[in-house]
């Protein structure tokens, strides 16, 4: 017998080649990946997965990946949404930081003017704006959300839970469901315009998140191996790119164990070209997780009758329920 609906939005974020080798060049760069996305065709096609493709600013201005996109848009019925990568949007501007500077760093008017061009660029071939947005490198604080919020997106989905990265701020106490934050403060509940759509990432048991907090405040966790490590043995994702296929079908369990109604699962559009990205290095592994990402959409049908949805859709569906 199938449980209670699912809902899920299945995204991906559509960008240039280069970041997985250590490498935030502040030009153009590569985007021959992007062609690669084809390889989902019969994946989304024959399960009825409307996918999300949040689209990076050097994407977005390639000819060629503009005609895929839109192809690829209407055979799938899919959303285009925006996806900043903030060292390479244009205004480009020398920051005395490392690489990628954290959004907290950059000052209000660049990322606005970043988010501006970004979202123009998607508008001059989508023909309407990006509604969707996530932040490169998941680096979403306060200053970065507020900002986010007055550029009048609908729905963000920028929280990783249970995880800290460069620059932070950390996203170690975010909720796994969908929820409004608290602009000052976007990892808690509270009362913004946009609701925040975290990749399903769930605590192995509550409090996990505050355990992790006090130990990094501690120093404990100071180095960034360490609190990675940490991470990954404190959570339980449902996210296939990351793990087997079995450990992210026991994700998806213990999520809707805890309640979860909404499941956000996220991989990047080189994990599809071999050897662009470190996950998949050659075309065997690519053929693998392609495999893995099919057998994981079916049994989501047919264990949670699940409907796939975009991420301009769940601040409806959220407010109804």
């Amino acid at each position: 017998m199938k449980q209670p609906r699912l809902n899920v939005a299945v995204t991906v974020d559509v960008e240039e080649e280069g970041l997985f080798s250590g490498s935030y060049s502040s030009g153009p760069t590569s985007v021959s990946n992007v062609k690669h996305l084809w390889r989902l065709d019969s994946v989304f096609r024959d399960h009825g997965v409307k996918p999300t493709l949040l689209v990076s600013y050097q994407v977005a201005r390639d000819g060629e990946c503009r005609k895929t996109l839109i192809t690829l848009r209407d055979r799938w019925n899919a959303e285009i949404g925006a996806h900043l990568h903030h060292w390479n949007t244009d205004p480009v501007v020398q920051l005395n930081h490392r690489q990628p500077i954290p959004s907290e760093l950059i000052p209000r008017d660049i990322l606005r003017s970043k988010i501006d061009n970004l979202g123009n660029e998607l508008l001059s071939f989508c023909g309407v704006g990006p509604v969707s947005f996530r932040m490169g490198r998941f680096n979403l604080g306060p200053g970065m959300f507020s900002v986010v919020e007055e550029m009048g997106f609908r729905v963000d989905s920028s929280i990783e839970p249970l995880r800290s990265e460069y620059g932070g701020p950390d996203h170690l106490v975010a909720p796994a469901e969908p929820y409004y934050p608290d602009p000052s403060d976007p990892v808690r509940k509270g009362h913004s315009r946009v609701l925040e759509a975290p990749i399903t990432i769930n605590p192995i048991f509550g409090g996990a998140g505050d355990i992790l907090e006090r130990a990094r405040a501690r120093g404990l966790l100071s180095n960034d191996k360490l609190m990675s490590i940490a991470s990954s043995l404190f959570s339980i994702p449902a996210q296939p790119a990351w793990v087997g296929l079995n450990a992210a079908k026991a994700g998806v369990m213990f999520h809707r164990i805890k309640g979860g109604r909404f499941l956000t699962i996220f991989f990047h559009s080189s994990e599809l070209a071999p050897g662009m990205n470190p996950l998949h290095p050659t075309e065997d592994s690519v053929q693998l997780f392609l495999r893995k990402l099919k057998h994981f959409l079916v049994w989501l049908s047919d264990r949670y009758d699940a409907r796939f949805v975009t991420l301009s859709e769940y601040p409806e569906i959220f407010d109804q329920t």
